[in-house]
């Protein structure tokens, strides 16, 4: 647990400093992930179960541990995320 609170941490730090540059395609980007998440045609549990596979494809360690800890808090069962 210790390795998820660290890993929560240094992103919260790396968005704060990333955003900070005031960079307006970043910001752009930032509201981009952010919309995309929000309810819609698709439920955020299956937009989390799609940034995983996608994640997953790109192998970005970081983005995978993100994700999983996303579909964990959408309710992402053990069956569901097996089935992938």
């Amino acid at each position: 647990m210790d390795e998820l609170k660290e890993f929560r941490r240094y992103r919260e730090r790396m968005n704060k400093r990333i955003l900070s540059a005031d960079n307006l395609g970043i910001k752009r980007f930032f509201v981009l992930d952010t919309r995309v998440y929000e309810k819609g045609a698709l439920n955020v549990k299956t937009k989390e179960l799609l940034g995983l596979v996608a994640s997953t494809v790109l192998r970005c360690n970081d983005c995978i541990t993100y994700h999983v800890i996303r579909c964990v808090q959408e309710g992402v069962s053990d069956k569901e995320l097996l089935r992938l």
